[in-house]
């Protein structure tokens, strides 16, 4: 009775803080509206995305589309054009980038840390290692994250500030802060990541250094920071339309093309997976990162320690963002450099199925801990 008196008593400390206006908060863990989210969730981005993955597998099965075609199409067009897209025209304040982006890159280096160690461990060969590694530390941040941030938090309501935070509203706008997410992860997968795809598969680190300055991304990444850097002089500029239509075309194709391209590869060789590494991708990838985004999260904000004190929010959203499968441009560049594809497209697919299970978990738990 004592909790549920002090419970009531916050709630109208926080509603007399806004003046009397009525005050949103985030859906509890046992409310119909917690339905509205997870039904959503399930319907209008897993599934879209198992319906692309099936029409790949599905033309790979009737027409033998080249695997080896549809992953340059990827790694020389759709991914260099979306990455110049998204850097080239983003307005998200330079400045502002700080705090997310610093969490994004600690979590990625700790995971890959980790792997690292257990794969030294247990002695896995190189390139099963690589597959797994990429699997773990790089998200599908992109298709299935952004729109789950803005499903989950929505733009224009204000929310009671969660545990912590004390009494008060705070504005949440999940795409956006998820687009620093989406960013840091582009520039990690076609950076960390082709080193390690590469060195698993030469071992050489002279040639790994070699094969990635062949890839065009990054050359790209630095024409669309140039091009950023020109637009923000002058807000009349704009880009010529010979290089932004192009851009914007081929950007909106790369989702559904990476899927038909996981689709064919999956259909290519039908067979059980092979559930070891699997399954020690699936408890890292969607139970174990999202609670070490919580934790670490969590840490900062006792430390104190200024812009990475992101408690309670964004970090709510960054724990539920951090629990999405597996990002499909890892299968992209495992395929592209010769490593363990199979294993690869195996995590991508067995991530995302599972991701069913786990997003809708960790939403509950989430929605349960920074209830007002």
């Amino acid at each position: 009775m004592a909790t549920r008196e002090k419970r009531k008593l916050t709630v109208g400390r926080a509603a007399r803080a806004t003046n009397g206006a009525p005050v949103v908060g985030p859906p509890r863990a046992s409310g119909y509206r917690v339905g509205r989210v997870i039904g959503p969730i399930l319907l209008d981005i897993l599934l879209p995305i198992l319906a692309m993955i099936a029409l790949g597998a599905w033309l790979r099965w009737k027409f033998h589309v080249d695997l080896s075609t549809l992953t340059k199409l990827n790694i020389y067009l759709f991914v260099p054009a979306f990455v110049f897209q998204k850097v080239a025209t983003s307005t998200l304040p330079w400045a502002d980038m700080g705090g997310v982006v610093a969490v994004t890159v600690l979590q990625v280096i700790a995971l890959g840390a980790i792997v690292w160690a257990v794969g030294r461990a247990l002695r896995v060969g190189r390139k099963t290692l690589a597959a797994v590694a990429l699997a773990v530390m790089f998200y599908n941040s992109g298709n299935y994250g952004l729109p789950l941030a803005e499903l989950a938090y929505p733009a224009g309501a204000d929310v009671v500030a969660g545990a912590g935070a004390g009494a008060g509203a705070a504005h949440k706008d999940g795409a956006a802060a998820q687009a620093f997410v989406v960013l840091t992860q582009n520039v990690l997968t076609f950076t960390v990541g082709l080193c390690i795809a590469a060195t698993a598969h030469h071992g050489d680190l002279g040639r790994a250094l070699l094969r990635i300055l062949r890839m065009p991304v990054l050359y790209v990444l630095a024409a669309a920071l140039g091009a950023r850097l020109w637009l923000d002089g002058d807000p009349s500029r704009a880009l010529p339309t010979v290089i932004a239509k192009p851009a914007e075309y081929l950007a909106a194709g790369l989702v559904p093309i990476a899927l038909v391209t996981l689709g064919a590869q999956l259909a290519s060789n039908p067979r059980w997976p092979r559930w070891r590494p699997v399954s020690l991708v699936l408890f890292l990838r969607l139970v174990f990162a999202p609670a070490l985004m919580a934790a670490m999260l969590y840490g900062f904000h006792l430390l104190g320690l200024g812009p990475l004190d992101l408690w309670p929010w964004p970090a709510e959203m960054l724990v539920l963002t951090a629990s999405v499968p597996t990002a499909v441009n890892t299968l992209l560049l495992t395929m592209e450099l010769d490593g363990d594809s199979v294993l690869a497209a195996d995590c991508v697919f067995w991530t995302t199925v599972f991701s069913c299970a786990t997003i809708t978990g960790w939403l509950l738990v989430i929605r349960w801990y920074f209830a007002p």
